[in-house]
């Protein structure tokens, strides 16, 4: 764990809080482009300088310390001018996801007390009306056709503002909902400027040329999520800019390619997404394209493997760059967060796209944990400890992990990590042990490297009736590498001695015989095979409540959904293996 005498020292000391570091990016950008937006595709984007972004305040009824305000919008630009406000007058913000439910809402509702909360548009405003909640007195409705006229009426109020000092709670952050009932997370300024100071000195360490106001950033991870929280802050902090989503991630592609973004953060399942479209792609060309293609992809990946990450070789002139395009052109870093990823995804984003790319894990009540190194080419979920993080293994010997053998549940420490669950003193106890570490609920391994690699996770295993634990997780990545699965959530019964599977498929003539042959080539047991599935044409989604906002799967929520299906294929399997037939 650095100590406090060099852990800040990259960054100015003077910048203790969200609002300087704001101010920092100001500065170092000469007043330059803060926010780029426009109202729809048919638009061009249009820049929001960083002055006309500081300039916008909030009404005297909503100010007082400790006051809370609800965001409840997608990314717009209207979300970080209402969070720049409120951070000017010491008003906690509670970002409300766009795609909660009902229950989800009105818990968070209640339990903040929220009287005052700020949404994008008609929908979301008859969601907060439906909830029935006595004390929510401002629904503040923005237009996203006149946020000109926004920034004109923001600069009409002169109200004195009560900055927050480092310790005062800048965010409640609603975990995004694998569990069925959300906790709110509370983290500080002090927290945040832990995380940026850590992010910042590994930028400063092995890609300095890209700590530039020049950068720009596409946002389209949900704001309510630390990962566009921390991505947002570190950008400002150097006197970049952010760009915002126009629609939904269907068009993500179009913006990117008008936007022309340098910085993209990305979850897995995007990542997947543009991998299985350039190799259906490659696919479909004749042979002396694909063959072409080819032989590029193994010059590149040689100067890959020699740590040299390039977008400008004779391979990406004739080969790559229309692919380059797609993601406008420019992204030069690349960080995957969230999930882990099959690692000839990664090589294959390093190959064509040429950007340097960096794996990151963290939760919410602690933000950035691990990173992994630029130059290390070899795909790990995890990487070296963050600059303000402190780690231990403990031993969950129910699993047969033991940290004298160098495997254990991650814990973690340090000034970036949560004071607790708001109104939640139990939950906020079972959180720590004795020395303060916090549970991550992860279960890691120390490489020869001395980094974390990530390998299963502890809440998520199950028990089955031979007395074995099943890890879910790591089944379900083994037999996404499968070529004819989509999406897949393995579960299985304390009860029953059988694990089965549902998957959302590409190709209908999948065999379970398929499956078991990759579960041969990862080498899982025979209690970690799957014995019965279910095919499905329902994708699991954002909108349809099985996926959380960032593309992870919500276990109770799927096996809810398909309990009826899951007790039938109980039944067929007891009767197919009934001695008595």
């Amino acid at each position: 764990l650095a100590d406090k005498q060099t852990r800040f020292d990259q960054i100015p000391p003077d910048i203790d809080t969200l609002y300087k570091v704001f101010l920092n990016g100001l500065r170092v950008s000469g007043d330059g482009p803060c926010i780029w937006h426009r109202s729809s595709i048919r638009h061009l984007y249009r820049p929001i300088k960083y002055s006309d972004v500081l300039e916008r305040n909030i009404k005297n009824d909503f100010i007082g310390n400790e006051t809370r305000v609800g965001i409840y919008s997608k990314n717009c630009p209207e979300w970080f001018i209402t969070t720049l406000a409120c951070i000017q007058h010491s008003i906690v913000i509670v970002p409300l996801y766009d795609t909660l439910g009902h229950e989800a809402i009105k818990f968070i509702l209640e339990q903040c007390e929220l009287n005052t909360v700020v949404v994008s548009d008609s929908e979301n405003a008859k969601k907060l009306l439906s909830a029935n909640i006595s004390f929510l007195e401002n629904i503040i409705l923005i237009d996203r056709t006149n946020i000109d006229e926004l920034i004109t009426e923001g600069n009409e109020y002169h109200i004195k503002m009560m900055l927050p000092k480092p310790e005062d709670i800048y965010i409640i952050c609603y975990t995004s909902g694998t569990t069925s009932i959300p906790k709110g997370v509370i983290l500080t300024h002090q927290n945040f400027i832990a995380n940026i100071a850590a992010t910042h000195l590994l930028a400063l360490t092995f890609f300095p040329d890209l700590i530039s106001p020049n950068e720009v950033e596409i946002s389209y991870l949900p704001l309510p999520h630390v990962v566009e929280q921390i991505t947002h802050w570190c950008m400002f902090l150097i006197g970049s800019s952010v760009g915002y989503m126009t629609g939904n991630v269907q068009g993500l592609m179009t913006d990117m390619k008008d936007l022309r973004p340098t910085v993209f953060p990305a979850v897995p399942r995007i990542l997947n997404r543009i991998y299985d479209q350039i190799q259906e792609t490659v696919k479909n060309k004749n042979f002396i394209a694909r063959a072409l293609f080819n032989f590029a992809y193994q010059r590149k990946l040689s100067l890959v493997k020699q740590g040299i990450i390039t977008n400008d070789t004779i391979w990406d002139w004739i080969i790559f760059s229309k692919i380059q395009k797609s993601l406008g052109g420019r992204v030069r870093l690349l960080s995957i967060g969230a999930a882990a990823i099959d690692a000839k995804v990664v090589e294959a984003c390093r190959v064509i796209f040429g950007s340097v790319i960096v794996e990151t894990y963290g939760l919410t009540e602690c933000m950035l944990v691990t990173s992994s190194w630029p130059n290390d080419t070899k795909s790990v979920h995890g990487g070296a400890p963050a600059g303000c993080t402190l780690l231990k293994l403990i031993d969950v010997p129910e699993l047969n992990y033991y940290s004298n053998e160098g495997k254990g549940e991650i814990m973690v420490k340090g000034p970036h990590v949560t004071k607790g669950y708001f109104k939640d003193p139990e939950k906020t106890a079972q959180l720590f042990d004795d020395q303060g570490f916090l549970h991550t609920g992860d279960i890691g391994q120390i490489l020869p490297n001395g980094s974390i690699q990530i390998i299963d996770r502890k809440k998520h295993i199950f028990k089955l009736a031979q007395g074995e634990y099943i890890a879910p997780e790591k089944i379900e990545n083994i037999y996404l590498r499968a070529p004819c699965v989509q999406q897949i959530f393995v579960d299985g019964n304390p009860l029953e001695r059988w694990l089965f599977l549902f998957f959302f498929i590409k190709v209908k003539e999948y065999v379970l015989n398929e499956l078991q042959k990759v579960g041969i080539q990862n080498n899982l047991n025979s209690l970690e095979k799957v014995k019965a599935i279910h095919l499905t044409n329902e994708a699991f989604s954002v909108e349809n409540g099985l996926l959380t906002p960032t593309m992870k799967g919500k276990r109770p929520q799927l096996r809810k959904h398909y309990q009826d299906i899951i007790n039938n294929l109980y039944k067929t399997m007891d009767s197919n293996n009934d001695p008595k037939k």
